[in-house]
């Protein structure tokens, strides 16, 4: 909310200033999450992220159908176990239990954390291609539109800024 209201002053400050007469204001918006989803230079970075969520998913899917097989052996031969026995694979049990919530949890952190790490990569990269657009065409402001409440369909450069992303080397 801070950031639309900054902005929203920084436009009424610039358009009331003398300069604004002087100068013509360009204004544009782009739209992150697009630029992120359909970028064939990002695509390699979201192929990696998923395959690694999937890997993920698949050890721990492996090991709950470990878990559900102990459990259902325990419940049909549990009755038939010496009493010793039925414990210590009741413990058996409880570890793995133990060991696959400390797997999903592993998981959750380090999807997390890559998550973190490749959208600051993102970002540094956006914020270089939307400085160079900015300065080649001119423009006066670029934002988000996740921080704008409403814009003209006129202003949107997310095509342009897609296209800028993609030919980018860095």
């Amino acid at each position: 909310m801070k950031k639309v209201l900054a902005c929203f002053v920084f436009l009424g400050l610039l358009m009331s200033s003398p300069l604004a007469y002087a100068q013509t204001i360009k204004i544009g918006h782009f739209d992150l999450y697009r630029v992120m989803n359909e970028s064939k230079r990002w695509a390699k970075e979201r192929d990696a992220f998923v395959n690694r969520g999937n890997a993920l998913k698949k050890a721990y899917d492996k090991k709950k159908e470990e878990l559900n097989v102990l459990k259902e052996s325990l419940e049909k031969k549990g009755g038939m176990l010496s009493e010793q026995v039925r414990r210590e694979k009741e413990r058996e049990y409880q570890q793995k239990a133990k060991d696959l919530e400390r797997l999903g949890q592993d998981s959750d952190a380090e999807l997390q954390q890559l998550n973190k790490e490749m959208s600051a990569r993102f970002m540094v990269s956006i914020n270089k291609v939307l400085k160079k657009l900015g300065d080649e065409a001119k423009y006066t402001l670029i934002m988000e539109v996740g921080i704008i409440a409403y814009a003209n369909k006129e202003l949107d450069i997310t095509d342009q800024v897609l296209k800028a992303f993609d030919a980018a080397k860095e």
